[in-house]
């Protein structure tokens, strides 16, 4: 895991420019000899392969772009300096929201709103609510206020600076930018927001309230579409390595008997002579067991449960896992690097009943855990999105303000993990939790480094998505595929590689403007000859109705009834009893691989 990684040299960036006297520069100039003006305040990098200029010490104006480095899913980061001689430093950032292909500035999030349908309106109203909490902790919360500042990019929301707050800004001032959207929102997602901002004017609503509220105003919309999900994964040694340490679930596609529950892991071992691979092994069997549980409570709950309290048990499910390994390593001695350990990414489909005005739905709402450099994507026909940040050394020098990202990333220690499951005390591991409740058709992929590295993904997705999304090969093919491309154009580790696909379900009659219940939907035409996955998936399960209805309450009976104290010994049982060793994998066959586009 200790890689110095490189992108693809024909990879340009695009660059959003912070300084004064920029805006007169005219298309097409050179500045630095490197940076060629393409648009106001947007640069094109014509030397990528070259590092960019940094100062020794950072500015107060760049720090908050190395701060908020963690939450790059939607804040651009710093990529360089430009110094000058009697004027401020230029600051060239990173990520920012420009449109890869024209280099120009996504839309407004006031544009995007007029025509989207009612559930991408309230999902960027719901990361709009999370990312004021997020700033908020880094006193950068005033960057949501200005609507030129706010872009979408398909589905998620993302900001072209950030500025620093200087006095906290208030839920007020919140609720005024809330008003400013009222008029193009889907009357199914205003009306709601609009006694919201009411309440809020008269400060009759706290924040907890207003939490809760915005979350059933998602996830009301959500109910009225229904969705597909299948599953497939597998590992590979890799054509380099002894033996193979990375873990993951499913194997293959899942039985109909597995397909209850919908979870999806990969895991990439870590530690000396063989314990990477016990560490792996070990974290997915767990997870297996105590995930199902936690599912099968969610069901039963009558209630919408909130993401904070979903997220807090499934961190205290990660949390019993590692002391899990941990002991495994306490009662082996084993010490310093001599620890096992695994990364761990894993993605939980959590179903949940919600009331509607056509009465009770079911929505899938998706949580991602990661730990570690195993990482996830969100693929669609029109773009990669990656949603996790490694926890590394590279990100730990540029959140601590040493290093820009680009800088950091070319140390020789730069993928050195800074954290892992069963390497230290639980009191130490901080895992990051994240629910998405996905508004289109796509695939999430996990993957461990051996995919991932050099930029495999985004550099090749484009290839592969198309194949899975019109269903030209099977999921089980396009893992395959993507393991092959591991093997070929990387080679140097194992590979784990699990892709879950989201099948977002039409109506069966167009332009519909009233929202329509999941009896009425049908799949989408197929062509000819295609196999659809998840065709063998049972059918839907119907919801009953609950007897009378309540207000969301905050804690549930079952976080209280399971005790991760019991969890702990039951497992450390199950392990003693079946051995302190799991059996490694028999090798797979080959797996076909998909044709190539």
């Amino acid at each position: 895991m200790n890689r110095v990684e490189r992108r693809p040299s024909r990879y340009k960036p695009y660059l959003w420019v912070i300084g004064t006297d920029i805006e007169t520069l005219p298309v097409d100039e050179l500045v630095g000899q490197r940076y060629r003006v393409v648009g106001s305040r947007i640069w094109l990098d014509t030397q990528p392969d070259q590092r960019p200029a940094v100062p020794d010490s950072f500015s107060q104006e760049a720090l908050p772009y190395l701060k908020a480095h963690p939450h790059r899913l939607h804040v651009p980061g710093l990529y360089g300096v430009l110094e000058r001689t009697g004027a401020p430093p230029i600051l060239l950032l990173e990520n920012a929201p420009i449109h890869p292909q024209a280099g120009e500035l996504l839309p407004e999030l006031a544009a995007g709103v007029l025509g989207a349908p009612p559930l991408r309106q309230a999902n960027w109203l719901w990361q709009l609510w999370e990312l004021w909490g997020t700033l908020g902790e880094l006193g950068l919360a005033r960057s949501l206020l200005e609507p030129g500042n706010l872009r979408v990019d398909g589905w998620r929301l993302r900001l072209v600076e950030l500025w620093p707050d200087g006095e906290p800004p208030t839920l007020a001032e919140l609720a005024e930018l809330w008003r400013s959207l009222l008029s193009p929102l889907h009357l199914a997602v205003s009306e709601p927001l609009r006694s919201l901002v009411n309440r809020l004017d008269a400060d009759a609503v706290d924040r907890d309230t207003l939490a809760l509220e915005l979350n059933q105003i998602l996830l009301r919309q959500a109910a009225t579409t229904t969705s597909r999900i299948a599953l497939a994964g597998a590992t590979a040694q890799g054509p380099t390595q002894p033996r193979n340490e990375d873990a993951c679930w499913p194997q293959g596609t899942p039985s109909d008997a597995a397909q209850g529950f919908q979870i999806a892991m990969v895991c990439d071992g870590v530690g000396g002579h063989d314990g990477g691979e016990v560490a792996s092994q070990l974290a997915v069997q767990a997870l297996q067991i105590q995930l199902p549980v936690l599912l099968a409570e969610t069901q039963n709950e009558s209630q919408v449960l909130p993401p904070q309290v979903i997220g807090q048990q499934l961190e205290a499910v990660i949390r019993i896992v590692n002391e899990l390994i941990s002991f495994q390593n306490d009662s082996h001695g084993r010490v310093g690097h001599q620890r096992m350990g695994t990364t761990l990414v894993m993605a939980v489909v959590i179903p949940q009943r919600v009331q509607t005005d056509d009465g009770w739905g079911r929505v899938n709402e998706v949580y991602l855990a990661h730990v570690g450099d195993s990482r996830a994507y969100w693929i669609t026909p029109d773009y990669c999105h990656p949603l996790t940040v490694d926890d590394d050394i590279a990100g730990r020098e540029v959140v601590a303000c040493r290093q820009t990202w680009p800088v950091a990333q070319e140390r020789s220690d730069a993928g050195a993990l800074t954290q892992a499951l069963g390497t230290r005390s639980g009191d130490y591991l901080q895992p990051h939790i994240q629910r998405f409740v996905f508004d289109e058709t796509g695939i999430l992929l996990l993957c461990s480094d051996g995919l991932s590295d050099n930029y495999r993904i985004e550099d090749a997705w484009a290839n592969y998505i198309g194949l899975i999304i019109k269903d030209i090969v099977t999921l089980d093919s396009a893992v395959a595929s993507w393991i092959e491309l591991a093997n070929q154009k990387n080679g140097h580790d194992n590979t784990a590689v699990v892709l879950m696909q989201h099948k977002l379900l039409v109506p069966s009659q167009a332009g519909a403007e009233t929202p329509v219940g999941a009896a009425a939907f049908q799949e989408t035409a197929m062509p000819a000859g295609a196999k659809l996955y998840g065709e063998n998936l049972p059918h839907e399960e119907v919801v009953p109705t609950p007897v009378d209805s309540q207000p969301p309450r905050g804690v549930p009976r079952w976080v209280l009834a399971v005790s991760g104290s019991a969890l702990l010994v039951g497992l450390l049982g199950w392990w003693l009893l079946a051995g302190r060793s799991p059996e490694p994998p028999e090798p797979e066959p080959t797996p076909p691989v998909a044709p190539a586009p």
